[in-house]
């Protein structure tokens, strides 16, 4: 079954750098809901942490009605790439924001690359991801990036769970 799922925000940066509460999930699960999503992944710059803590949140708190995909944002070499973390154990990793911070497109270990970006759209050489997607079979996402609980689905993409989970390792 295709989800309607977001898979790079910055929930903590979003919420003014506040702890994972019942008041902050609340408005994280409110914004998802707004915009018609099924989930997000919450990527922190270098912290999985705060993505697991809003995850149980929800679990305990939301019966679940959103999905949460705990991940993180990593700098490699050049680039950032961003981790989630799947319910099955395995980890999706994609190249976020191709072209940020520096113009490189470094593919060694990823299996997706952002097309789209709502932050970093201008930097994005859409012919360039294209090609590098068909090249070595990527999944080419539309993300928000958000950094303000309002831009939380900005961008989101159409995709089963089944098919991260299959091309994740």
């Amino acid at each position: 079954m295709k989800l309607k799922l977001d898979l790079h925000t910055h929930c903590y940066e979003a919420t003014g750098y506040r702890a994972p509460s019942l008041e902050i999930v609340r408005q994280i699960v409110d914004q998802i809901k707004a915009r018609g999503l099924d989930g997000i992944a919450i990527t922190e710059h270098w912290d999985k942490d705060y993505g697991f803590k809003v995850k149980e949140i929800v679990e305990q708190f939301f019966n679940n009605e959103v999905l949460i995909i705990p991940g993180r944002e990593v700098d490699v070499k050049e680039h950032q790439e961003v981790e989630l973390y799947l319910p099955n154990g395995s980890t999706f990793r994609f190249l976020a924001h191709p072209g940020f911070p520096v113009n490189s497109y470094i593919i060694e270990d990823v299996q997706g690359i952002e097309i789209e970006n709502g932050l970093h759209n201008w930097h994005i050489n859409k012919e360039r991801v294209r090609e590098l997607a068909e090249e070595h079979g990527l999944l080419l996402l539309k993300n928000s990036d958000a950094h303000f609980i309002s831009q939380i689905g900005q961008y989101y993409n159409e995709i089963s769970l089944e098919e991260l989970i299959a091309r994740a390792k």
